[in-house]
C-alpha cells in the first residue's frame, strides 16, 4: 500500500500546538513532535512500510485521521475529484470553499440581534444628508426599475445631486456592510473619502480627495471609473462570528447591498456598475481601515446619466 500526505488539509500553529486542519471533513488533529519526519517522507507516494519501525505507530495514527491517504482509497478518490475540479483555482480557494461548507451535522446558533454599524467617527467633519423622501425619484414602479437596470461605464458630466446621494445611501445601508463614498463630484460636498453613518444619516470625513490615478489604481487599472461622481467602497467588519460560514455571509451581504444600491440608482436616474476588481491594500489605505478587522469587498461606481 502506498501513502502520501493529504492534498486537502494544512498545518497551522494554534495555541502553542501544531494542528493539521482537514477541511474536507472539518477535523483538526494535533501533530506531535514525531510527525515531522513522517510527513516529509510521504510528501509523494511511498510504500507504507518504507519508514523505520519506530515510526509505524505514527503512520497508523496519521492514516486513521486522513492526514496520510492510501492510494486507491475512498478518501484518495474524493481528493482526486476535488483537485480535478479546483486545480486551476489554487489550494487557498478550495480550502476556503470547503472550510466554509456546511454539512448535515452543522449546528446553527439562534439568530443574534441585528449587526451594529461601525462607530460614528465623532472627531471629524460631518455632513447631514437629505432624506430619501426629498430625492427626485424618476422611476417608482419596481418592474420598470428592474427592466431599466443596467451596468454603465460611461457617465454624464454633471454632479450627482446631494438629494440623490442621501437617498442612495439611506436605502442601501440595511445589511452588515459598511459604505465609504469617495466623493469626487457631488453637489454641495467637497471631494474626499467619507464613511456613511447609517444611524444618523450623515457622512463623516475620513480621507482626502482621491485623484484619478489613485482611483484607477485602487479599482484595478480601470480608467473609466474616473468619469463618475463617486465611488462607494464596501467593507465588512470581522466580528465574533460563530463559524467560518460567516465569511461567506459577509460577502453575500455586500452583494445584497450593492443590488439595492444599483436599483435605487436606476430609480433616481443615475448610472452605476459594481466592480470587485479592486486592490484591497490600496482601498484600505484610501478609507483608513484595518485589514485585520475590516475587509475590503468591492466598489460601486456611481455617476449621472
Amino acid at each position: 500500500m502506498r501513502l502520501r500526505i493529504s492534498a486537502c488539509g494544512g498545518v497551522f500553529a494554534v495555541d502553542g500546538q501544531v494542528v493539521w486542519d482537514d477541511y474536507l471533513d472539518h477535523r483538526q488533529v494535533v501533530l506531535g513532535t514525531d510527525t515531522d519526519e513522517v510527513l516529509r517522507w510521504f510528501i509523494r507516494w511511498r510504500d507504507r512500510d518504507s519508514v523505520p519501525e519506530r515510526h509505524r505507530a505514527v503512520v497508523e495514527a496519521l492514516l486513521a485521521n486522513d492526514v496520510l491517504v492510501a492510494e486507491g482509497s475512498q478518501r484518495d478518490a474524493q481528493e482526486q475529484a476535488v483537485l480535478h475540479a479546483w486545480g486551476s483555482w489554487g489550494p487557498v480557494a478550495r480550502a476556503y470553499h470547503y472550510s466554509t461548507r456546511t454539512t448535515r451535522g452543522t449546528r446553527f446558533p439562534t439568530p443574534d440581534e441585528p449587526t451594529e454599524p461601525l462607530s460614528a467617527f465623532p472627531d471629524t467633519e460631518r455632513i447631514p444628508l437629505p432624506s430619501a423622501e426629498q430625492a427626485q425619484w424618476q422611476h417608482r414602479d419596481l418592474l420598470d426599475v428592474l427592466h431599466l437596470r443596467r451596468d454603465h461605464r460611461e457617465f454624464g458630466g454633471g454632479p450627482v445631486p446631494l438629494t440623490a446621494l442621501g437617498a442612495l445611501l439611506q436605502v442601501s445601508a440595511v445589511n452588515s456592510t459598511e459604505l465609504y463614498p469617495a466623493i469626487r463630484d457631488v453637489e454641495g460636498v467637497k471631494p474626499g473619502v467619507y464613511h456613511y453613518d447609517s444611524r444618523r444619516h450623515e457622512l463623516a470625513l475620513v480621507g482626502d480627495a482621491v485623484s484619478d490615478a489613485e482611483l484607477v489604481a485602487a479599482c484595478g487599472d480601470q480608467p473609466w471609473v474616473t468619469g463618475a461622481g463617486l465611488a462607494v467602497f464596501y467593507t465588512s467588519v470581522v466580528r465574533d462570528q460563530d463559524s467560518p460560514r460567516a465569511y461567506r455571509m459577509l460577502q453575500l451581504d455586500a452583494g445584497h447591498t450593492n443590488q439595492t444600491l444599483s436599483l435605487a440608482a436606476t430609480a433616481l436616474g443615475l448610472r452605476t456598475t459594481f466592480t470587485a476588481a479592486i486592490r484591497d491594500e490600496l482601498v484600505e489605505e484610501l478609507i483608513g481601515c484595518d485589514p485585520a478587522t475590516e475587509l475590503a469587498i468591492g466598489c460601486a461606481i456611481v455617476g449621472t446619466a
